[in-house]
């Protein structure tokens, strides 16, 4: 059964009136090896839609980081990897959770938050498509002093290298007020200039024009000037999961080399959840 129908019959499953004893092969693990411990968190992990959609986020940004380095050994490798909050899922098969323990990070658990398989695509954006991408990501994010209701699944988390200074108080479209990529300053206004480019991993979903990104990428997935590369492995897994599990294997093997997340991105007078005290 493929991931995208799981994901479509889980939905149905978690429906009211419906349970999980109807819809058993929802419980099946999606991975061989659901209980091998692919690596370590430095501290608990939160999955309700306002930690996922609303702030930085330990597993959001370990994605980013996966795409950004998917293609480390190509000829134009990636400088920035982005995943969208919305990618991020608390409801589990036949479980919802909204935390995972600090601690070992098993493999099932991970493709449960992964759930949709999307393939990864590394494309050259435009400066000025840059900066609209990330006007987009956080034109939704709620002001300090007002209650997160319905984050945007559009908020992305960003790679390592990458980081942005985000003020609720000033108007959508004009909320981004300093920005970085891969250590570079970008322009705020960006250039009109077609030919300054930035090198993006992205899920497909994203590059497809879902959660309300098309009018900014437009055809880019279909330009050969992008030069748009969908992202590829031995086994020929590479997907959004796939490429996280194996980064995440390599990169925090042990509780002293654990996942923690990054300030990433820097908010200002914005709403944030509260955090559990320990």
């Amino acid at each position: 059964m493929s991931r995208t129908l799981t994901a479509a019959l889980l939905a149905a499953a978690l429906a009211p009136g419906f349970g999980c004893i109807q819809y058993n092969d929802q419980c099946r693990p999606l991975v061989d090896d659901p209980d091998a411990i692919l690596g370590y968190l430095g501290e608990d992990v939160f999955l309700d839609k306002p930690y996922a959609r609303h702030g930085n986020h330990a597993l959001g940004q370990l994605a980013a980081d996966a795409f950004r380095h998917a293609t480390d050994s190509t000829r134009t490798p990636a400088e920035l990897g982005i995943i969208n909050g919305g990618s991020l899922r608390a409801e589990g098969l036949c479980v919802t959770r909204t935390v995972i323990p600090k601690g070992p990070l098993k493999n099932g658990l991970l493709h449960e938050v992964l759930l949709f398989e999307n393939s990864v695509v590394t494309v050259d954006l435009t400066e000025q498509q840059l900066v609209a991408m990330f006007e987009h990501s956080v034109e939704a994010l709620t002001p300090q002093g007002q209650a997160i209701v319905s984050p945007s699944g559009a908020f992305l988390h960003v790679s390592q290298g990458t980081s942005l200074r985000v003020d609720c108080e000033r108007p959508a479209g004009n909320r981004v007020v300093e920005l970085k990529v891969n250590e570079r300053t970008v322009p705020l206004p960006p250039r009109t200039d077609a030919s300054i480019r930035y090198r993006v991993a992205m899920p497909d979903f994203l590059l497809g024009g879902g959660d309300g990104y098309g009018t900014i990428f437009k055809d880019a997935a279909k330009d050969l000037s992008r030069n748009p590369v969908t992202a590829t492995a031995a086994d020929g897994k590479a997907t959004d999961a796939n490429l996280t599990e194996a980064y995440m294997r390599v990169n925090y093997p042990s509780e002293t080399q654990a996942l923690r997340e990054a300030g990433r991105v820097v908010f200002v007078n914005c709403a944030q959840p509260g955090r559990p005290v320990q």
